[in-house]
Protein backbone atom coordinates (compact mmCIF):
# COMPACT_ATOMS: atom_id res chain seq x y z
CA UNK A 1 0.00 0.00 0.00
CA UNK A 2 1.29 3.57 -0.97
CA UNK A 3 0.26 7.27 -1.04
CA UNK A 4 -0.95 7.88 -4.12
CA UNK A 5 -0.56 11.68 -4.76
CA UNK A 6 -0.57 14.86 -2.77
CA UNK A 7 2.30 16.02 -0.37
CA UNK A 8 3.25 12.18 0.95
CA UNK A 9 2.87 10.83 -2.37
CA UNK A 10 4.89 7.13 -2.99
CA UNK A 11 4.84 7.05 0.70
CA UNK A 12 4.54 3.31 1.56
CA UNK A 13 2.62 2.39 4.26
CA UNK A 14 2.20 -0.48 7.03
CA UNK A 15 -0.04 -3.20 5.60
CA UNK A 16 -2.46 -5.00 7.84
CA UNK A 17 -1.15 -8.75 8.83
CA UNK A 18 -3.52 -11.38 8.67
CA UNK A 19 -6.87 -12.29 6.75
CA UNK A 20 -9.08 -10.12 9.18
CA UNK A 21 -9.03 -7.10 7.50
CA UNK A 22 -9.41 -6.24 3.86
CA UNK A 23 -7.54 -3.10 2.50
CA UNK A 24 -8.75 -0.82 0.02
CA UNK A 25 -6.42 -1.74 -3.08
CA UNK A 26 -4.45 1.38 -4.48
CA UNK A 27 -6.58 0.75 -8.02
CA UNK A 28 -9.87 1.12 -5.99
CA UNK A 29 -8.54 3.94 -4.08
CA UNK A 30 -6.77 5.74 -6.64
CA UNK A 31 -10.50 5.54 -8.45
CA UNK A 32 -12.05 6.75 -5.18
CA UNK A 33 -10.42 9.68 -4.53
CA UNK A 34 -10.23 10.54 -8.57
CA UNK A 35 -13.93 10.73 -8.06
CA UNK A 36 -13.81 12.68 -4.86
CA UNK A 37 -11.68 15.37 -6.97
CA UNK A 38 -11.56 18.75 -5.48
CA UNK A 39 -14.02 17.71 -2.98
CA UNK A 40 -10.68 16.86 -0.65
CA UNK A 41 -9.10 19.95 -0.01
CA UNK A 42 -10.10 21.78 3.53
CA UNK A 43 -12.31 19.54 4.86
CA UNK A 44 -12.89 17.22 7.70
CA UNK A 45 -12.70 13.59 6.59
CA UNK A 46 -13.74 11.05 8.69
CA UNK A 47 -12.93 7.49 7.83
CA UNK A 48 -14.94 4.95 9.26
CA UNK A 49 -13.89 1.24 9.83
CA UNK A 50 -10.29 2.71 9.51
CA UNK A 51 -8.36 -0.12 9.14
CA UNK A 52 -4.61 1.00 7.93
CA UNK A 53 -5.74 4.36 7.79
CA UNK A 54 -4.75 4.72 4.16
CA UNK A 55 -7.96 6.58 3.28
CA UNK A 56 -8.05 9.36 5.73
CA UNK A 57 -3.60 9.36 5.49
CA UNK A 58 -4.69 9.89 1.93
CA UNK A 59 -7.27 12.87 2.37
CA UNK A 60 -4.80 14.63 4.53
CA UNK A 61 -2.00 13.98 1.97
CA UNK A 62 -4.33 15.59 -0.53
CA UNK A 63 -5.19 18.73 1.55
CA UNK A 64 -8.22 17.55 3.91
CA UNK A 65 -7.66 20.01 6.83
CA UNK A 66 -8.60 16.98 9.18
CA UNK A 67 -9.29 13.45 9.97
CA UNK A 68 -10.78 11.41 12.45
CA UNK A 69 -10.28 7.25 12.20
CA UNK A 70 -13.03 5.22 13.90
CA UNK A 71 -12.46 1.50 14.09
CA UNK A 72 -13.52 -0.89 16.35
CA UNK A 73 -10.03 -2.67 16.57
CA UNK A 74 -7.25 -1.33 18.66
CA UNK A 75 -4.82 -3.48 16.33
CA UNK A 76 -5.97 -1.31 13.29
CA UNK A 77 -5.52 2.11 15.29
CA UNK A 78 -2.37 1.17 16.23
CA UNK A 79 -1.21 0.24 12.67
CA UNK A 80 -3.36 3.95 11.74
CA UNK A 81 -1.02 5.83 13.77
CA UNK A 82 2.60 4.29 13.11
CA UNK A 83 0.99 4.85 9.64
CA UNK A 84 0.21 8.44 10.42
CA UNK A 85 3.66 8.93 12.06
CA UNK A 86 5.51 7.65 9.41
CA UNK A 87 4.16 10.16 7.34
CA UNK A 88 4.92 12.68 9.83
CA UNK A 89 1.49 14.00 9.87
CA UNK A 90 0.91 17.05 12.33
CA UNK A 91 -0.76 15.14 15.53
CA UNK A 92 -3.14 18.24 15.98
CA UNK A 93 -4.80 17.17 12.45
CA UNK A 94 -5.72 13.66 13.60
CA UNK A 95 -7.64 11.57 15.97
CA UNK A 96 -7.75 8.29 16.69
CA UNK A 97 -11.61 6.54 17.92
CA UNK A 98 -12.12 3.32 18.98
CA UNK A 99 -15.69 2.34 18.61
CA UNK A 100 -18.15 0.87 16.41
CA UNK A 101 -18.38 2.91 13.50
CA UNK A 102 -21.93 2.58 12.99
CA UNK A 103 -22.95 3.49 16.37
CA UNK A 104 -20.39 6.41 16.33
CA UNK A 105 -21.64 7.97 13.52
CA UNK A 106 -25.19 7.47 14.38
CA UNK A 107 -23.47 9.86 17.77
CA UNK A 108 -21.90 12.31 15.41
CA UNK A 109 -23.18 15.58 14.73
CA UNK A 110 -21.06 17.76 11.56
CA UNK A 111 -19.64 20.82 13.11
CA UNK A 112 -21.00 23.99 13.95
CA UNK A 113 -19.15 25.81 12.51
CA UNK A 114 -20.04 24.48 9.17
CA UNK A 115 -17.17 23.34 8.09
CA UNK A 116 -16.83 20.86 5.31
CA UNK A 117 -16.66 17.64 5.75
CA UNK A 118 -16.45 14.20 3.44
CA UNK A 119 -17.25 10.50 4.71
CA UNK A 120 -15.02 7.83 3.41
CA UNK A 121 -15.96 4.12 4.79
CA UNK A 122 -14.99 0.81 4.06
CA UNK A 123 -16.52 -1.11 6.26
CA UNK A 124 -16.68 -5.44 6.59
CA UNK A 125 -18.42 -6.96 3.50
CA UNK A 126 -21.93 -8.08 4.43
CA UNK A 127 -21.61 -6.94 8.06
CA UNK A 128 -24.59 -4.73 7.73
CA UNK A 129 -22.68 -1.57 8.43
CA UNK A 130 -22.28 0.47 5.29
CA UNK A 131 -26.32 -0.42 5.65
CA UNK A 132 -26.31 1.47 8.59
CA UNK A 133 -23.72 3.88 8.10
CA UNK A 134 -25.90 5.13 4.44
CA UNK A 135 -28.96 5.64 6.57
CA UNK A 136 -27.52 7.96 8.87
CA UNK A 137 -25.65 10.04 5.81
CA UNK A 138 -29.38 10.43 4.27
CA UNK A 139 -29.92 12.28 7.62
CA UNK A 140 -26.45 14.12 7.61
CA UNK A 141 -26.60 15.00 3.94
CA UNK A 142 -28.06 17.96 4.02
CA UNK A 143 -25.67 19.74 6.47
CA UNK A 144 -24.75 22.79 5.05
CA UNK A 145 -21.05 21.30 5.49
CA UNK A 146 -21.85 17.99 3.42
CA UNK A 147 -19.73 17.77 0.45
CA UNK A 148 -19.47 13.77 -0.64
CA UNK A 149 -19.58 10.43 1.41
CA UNK A 150 -18.21 7.51 -1.00
CA UNK A 151 -18.64 4.17 0.54
CA UNK A 152 -17.01 0.54 -0.25
CA UNK A 153 -18.97 -2.48 -0.16
CA UNK A 154 -19.45 -5.97 -1.95
CA UNK A 155 -21.02 -6.44 -5.26
CA UNK A 156 -24.52 -8.13 -3.91
CA UNK A 157 -25.20 -4.65 -1.73
CA UNK A 158 -27.34 -2.30 -3.69
CA UNK A 159 -27.52 1.10 -1.92
CA UNK A 160 -29.59 2.46 -4.87
CA UNK A 161 -26.92 4.22 -6.74
CA UNK A 162 -27.16 1.61 -9.73
CA UNK A 163 -26.75 4.80 -12.35
CA UNK A 164 -24.70 6.96 -13.03
CA UNK A 165 -25.95 10.23 -10.59
CA UNK A 166 -29.25 8.96 -10.42
CA UNK A 167 -31.49 10.66 -7.48
CA UNK A 168 -31.79 8.23 -4.60
CA UNK A 169 -35.34 7.26 -3.98
CA UNK A 170 -36.90 4.81 -2.45
CA UNK A 171 -36.84 7.29 1.30
CA UNK A 172 -33.81 9.66 0.14
CA UNK A 173 -36.18 12.17 -0.99
CA UNK A 174 -34.06 14.19 -4.10
CA UNK A 175 -32.10 15.67 -2.46
CA UNK A 176 -29.30 13.28 -2.63
CA UNK A 177 -27.23 11.99 -5.73
CA UNK A 178 -25.77 8.47 -5.85
CA UNK A 179 -23.79 6.67 -8.01
CA UNK A 180 -22.42 3.35 -7.75
CA UNK A 181 -19.71 1.83 -10.01
CA UNK A 182 -17.74 -1.62 -9.63
CA UNK A 183 -14.32 -2.64 -9.77
CA UNK A 184 -13.80 -6.32 -9.98
CA UNK A 185 -15.67 -7.59 -6.31
CA UNK A 186 -15.87 -3.98 -5.32
CA UNK A 187 -18.19 -1.21 -5.57
CA UNK A 188 -17.91 2.16 -4.80
CA UNK A 189 -21.08 3.96 -4.00
CA UNK A 190 -20.88 7.99 -4.41
CA UNK A 191 -23.58 10.05 -2.47
CA UNK A 192 -23.51 13.95 -2.74
CA UNK A 193 -26.30 16.67 -2.60
CA UNK A 194 -28.29 17.61 -5.24
CA UNK A 195 -26.84 21.16 -5.34
CA UNK A 196 -23.19 19.69 -5.01
CA UNK A 197 -21.08 19.72 -8.15
CA UNK A 198 -19.20 16.58 -8.42
CA UNK A 199 -15.84 16.88 -7.45
CA UNK A 200 -16.06 20.38 -5.86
Amino acid sequence: MRVIAGKWRGRRLRAPRGDEVRPTTDRVKEALFSILGGDVAGTLCLDLCCGSGSLGIEALSRGADSAVFVDRSGASLQLARRNLEDCGADPAVWSLIRANAGEWFERWRPPESKTPWILLADPPYRSGLVETIMARIRVLAGSPGFRAAILEHGTGTDLGGGDADRSAGDGCGDDLRLDTRRYGESCLTVIRGRSTPAGG
